[in-house]
């Protein structure tokens, strides 16, 4: 249960509203796996999702809640594991949640957003070559992600990325590609990354149609750069350097303006493994 009390009532005798937080809720899910041979396993399930509305919030808001299908396989072949998965993800309501990593102002309220459709597909792969069999490999690695967002019903929003929604709006800040890859250079006592991420526009606004670049952010490719090097025992040095070319580009218009994406930044010091 949940008491409101006025400010001008500090002696808490007579609430002003009482409200029932309690929650129940079943929240099944059903996976399954078929081996079609020693190299390639399909697999598929079926969940709910749930999430309950905080304390303190309005009344109105309502638990989030979905079921989520995914239909995959994995392979391992030559060398080469790879797996590609499709997803829905079926929202009956979705949570707008009011902080800074979601383009909010951190103030951490909920709002409701209604029925949303989530359709997406995974791609990954690696591989790892012996360039020198048992003493130096090149690990590659890549993974792909393709994201389709809808909203299912029209509604007006006092959440700022909402705004005026109608249906079959696409959700903000929710890149449709994304793009990741990494190669490497491994020996017994070093190892050397170098890795590339891409992300493309997105919507800093709920909507549809082409985007437009004073309510969208910018498409980027950003790259990395790290190293290691196993100094005995349990210490090592290592380095990174996180944005090499220092690209400018915006991953953000919320809560008050163009958000600038991290300048190049290099990291370096000294690690020790502990424990057993």
């Amino acid at each position: 249960m949940r008491s409101d009390y006025a400010r001008t009532d500090p002696e808490r005798a007579a609430p002003t509203a009482v409200l029932d937080t309690a929650v129940d809720v079943l929240i099944p899910g059903l996976g399954a796996t078929f081996a079609v041979d020693d190299k390639v396993t399909l697999f598929a399930g079926v969940h709910k999702g749930f999430a309950p509305p905080s304390p303190g919030l309005a009344a109105e808001t309502r638990a989030e809640e979905s079921v989520n299908y995914e239909l995959g396989v994995r392979a391992q072949r030559g060398g080469v594991s790879s797996a590609v998965v499709g997803f829905f993800n079926d929202y009956s309501n979705l949570f707008g949640r009011d902080t800074l990593s979601a383009g909010g102002s951190g103030e951490g309220n909920l709002y409701n957003g209604g029925r949303v459709h989530v359709t997406g597909l995974e791609a990954s792969a690696s591989w790892r070559a012996p360039v020198v069999p048992g003493r130096l490999s090149l690990p590659l690695r890549v993974a792909y992600t393709f994201t389709d967002t809808r909203f299912r019903n029209a509604f007006q929003s006092r959440y700022g990325p909402w705004g005026t929604v109608a249906a079959g709006d696409e959700l903000p800040y929710v890149p449709r590609h994304q793009l990741n890859a990494s190669v490497d250079l491994d020996r017994v006592l070093w190892r050397a990354r170098l890795d590339a991420t891409y992300v493309g526009a997105m919507r800093t606004v709920a909507g549809q149609g082409p985007l437009v670049p004073t309510r969208s952010t910018d498409t980027h490719l950003v790259f990395g750069l790290s190293g290691e090097y196993r100094l005995g025992g349990t210490a090592g040095l290592f380095v990174s350097i996180q944005n090499l070319t220092n690209k400018a580009y915006v991953v953000s218009r919320h809560p008050s303006g163009v958000r600038p994406g991290l300048t190049r930044l290099v990291t370096a010091g000294l690690s020790f493994d502990v424990g057993p």
